[in-house]
């Protein structure tokens, strides 16, 4: 099975939210970015780690994964084979059978923007979905909404938890559409009373207490104090914290990332049909079985070495002469490994392949993603044999049949900061140029310690120029964000036409990921390749500082993608390389 995973940390709206009380108009509720419709499991007892790329103590609810990758015999003579072993084994949180009991409270935004932009009806319709998907024999659920009709905040717990699932039902139809005015929106107020429903007599002793809430609007309520301390109390008390934002701006999406347990327990809902999604896929994880699931294996081979026909075992669910591709939808119990010959072509010493790595969706329902180890081999020539020379590849370009939607993700890092960023502002505009504009679109997301779009995808030459001048540097290297950032903007085009473009996401970084585990860019990188879209994503690493490992995974499996600058001096020949190879799709 595959997965559709668009997970966003950026938006193009500004700030807006509730209709204030003194006006007339209601707010635009701009819908942004698609939802990571995988959501980290609610029935873990605590909350879940990161996985690092060695193996580590088990975080909880996630799998402490290990990969090993080897290629025997280390020397060899050149006409000889060479034996390629893969393995994955996995130590996984044991599954109960039905998935850990959990106490559930969803908290819904009644103020008047939900109403004005006719979300509310369509949430109530997404929230029942969510109730048909629970099992009411394992969970308890509860029900809070809230507004501010006045001054003081309106919280109401419509439904205290239950095991009932007709009261709940039942209770969750009831609930009145808002106030056709309403005044501020207090996140600390509606945190407050979800918790105090969790922590009340109902609350089973064991059940992992899970709060899960949505909102249109920006917290605003001065006199409430702050929702990301309220926050960090309920999550001190052991209370797993969900957070969904409705077309909401950057400020207030970056008050639900603090909110929520971890920052890709987030999500932005483009749409209502997204959000959907989103409640399905919480109620779904509620029963995680505990392993992994969905592994795409690839494996991906230099030129140096051939492929010996029929010594892949166990058989390749894709395989051409330069890669190999299983599929599994689950890790076996006892582990998986895969063994295939390799005959190397010429002398020296050299990898038995470029890249390999497993995209996998964890036992909490997160995605995740590790590279293999890259073993290599020295071959020498017997004494009977002379050198061999293969042929050079070249090559071919070919007119566009479509066009296209590029992404330019650039670092804005402190290091960029002087000469380089003139040069890599200056290669990219003479990139814009070649682009044919319109039809085609270009985009901009600029990115240090957070992700920020400065244009979105726009056929205005001039705009996407000006945005390109007017980048400036931040501290931290966070390339994990300009990926998700970058998939957010293509994501977010409406069905149909636009869809239909080639989409295309050139990153250009100086440095390594800071501010963040390497881990983040990996499962980033598997996001983009599971994104369903028709997607090229190219690398441009400028400088001695880069991690060229990390930016083939990111690029993988099309190690071409990744381009080495010695300096930026070189990007104008790279940025104008890579416009000739995107009729192509390389």
């Amino acid at each position: 099975m595959r997965f559709s995973i668009l997970r966003t940390f950026v938006s193009s709206r500004g700030p807006g939210a509730d209709r204030r009380l003194l006006s007339s108009a209601p707010a635009l509720c701009a819908l942004l970015l698609p939802v990571l419709w995988l959501v980290a499991s609610v029935a873990s007892a605590a909350l879940p780690g990161t996985v690092v790329a060695a193996p580590a103590a088990q975080d909880e609810g996630r799998c402490r994964v290990s990969v090993d990758k080897t290629a025997l015999p280390a020397r060899v003579e050149l006409g000889r084979t060479v034996e390629v072993r893969l393995s994955i084994t996995a130590d996984c949180p044991p599954a109960t059978g039905t998935g850990s009991p959990s106490d559930i409270v969803l908290v819904i935004d009644r103020s008047a923007s939900m109403r004005d932009n006719e979300l509310f009806a369509p949430t109530i319709a997404a929230a029942r979905v969510f109730l048909e998907l629970t099992d009411f024999s394992q969970h308890q659920v509860g029900l809070v909404t809230f507004f501010t009709p006045l001054i003081s905040p309106q919280v109401e717990v419509v439904q205290p938890l239950s095991s009932d699932g007709a009261a709940v039902r039942a209770a969750l139809e009831a609930i009145p559409q808002p106030l056709e005015i309403t005044g501020s929106t207090d996140l600390t107020s509606a945190l407050r009373g979800a918790q105090g429903e969790l922590a009340s007599p109902r609350h089973r002793p064991g059940a992992q207490p899970v709060l899960v809430l949505l909102t249109d609007g920006e917290h605003n309520a001065i006199l409430a104090g702050s929702p990301t301390a309220e926050a960090q109390r309920i999550k001190d008390a052991g209370t797993l914290i969900l957070t969904i934002g409705l077309g909401v701006g950057s400020a207030a999406r970056d008050t639900l990332e603090q909110i929520a347990s971890r920052e890709d327990l987030y999500f932005d809902a483009p749409t209502t049909d997204d959000l959907r999604k989103v409640y399905r896929a919480i109620a779904g994880q509620l029963s995680a079985p505990g392993e992994m699931a969905d592994l795409e294996i690839v494996d991906i081979l230099p030129t140096e070495v051939e492929l010996v026909d029929g010594s892949v075992e166990p058989p390749p669910t894709e395989a051409t002469r330069s890669a190999l591709t299983w599929r599994l939808p689950r890790l076996p119990a006892g582990g998986w490994s895969a063994r295939y010959l390799v005959r190397p072509l010429q002398t020296g010493r050299y990898a038995t392949n470029k890249l390999a790595y497993v995209d996998y969706l964890d036992a909490d329902g997160s995605i995740g993603s590790r590279p293999f180890p890259v073993p290599e081999i020295e071959v020498i020539e017997p004494d009977d044999r002379f050198r061999a020379f293969l042929p050079s590849l070249w090559r071919n370009y070919c007119k566009p049949s479509r066009p296209f939607d590029v992404v330019l993700a650039l670092d804005a890092s402190g290091s960029m900061a002087g000469q380089k960023l003139a040069d890599s502002t200056a290669a990219a505009k003479t990139f814009v140029r070649f682009l044919e504009l319109p039809p085609s679109r270009a985009g901009v997301v600029a990115f240090n310690s957070f992700a920020s779009p400065l244009v979105d995808l726009s056929t205005d030459r001039a705009a996407v120029l000006a945005a390109l001048d007017g980048m400036s540097t931040a501290p931290g290297t966070r390339i994990d964000r300009a990926l998700r950032g970058a998939l957010s903007m293509l994501a977010a085009r409406p069905e149909g036409a636009d869809a239909e473009r080639q989409a295309v996401i050139i990153l250009l970084t100086d440095g390594k990921q800071n501010g963040a585990d390497e881990q983040e860019v990996w499962n980033a990188a598997a996001a983009l390749r599971r994104s369903g879209l028709d997607l090229a994503v190219y690398a441009i690493g400028v400088g001695e500082d880069v991690d060229a490992g990390l930016l083939r995974q990111i690029v993988a499996p099309f190690d071409e993608r990744f381009y080495p600058a010695a300096g930026s001096g070189d990007l104008e020949r790279i940025y104008s390389d890579i416009a000739g190879s995107l009729p192509c799709g390389r």
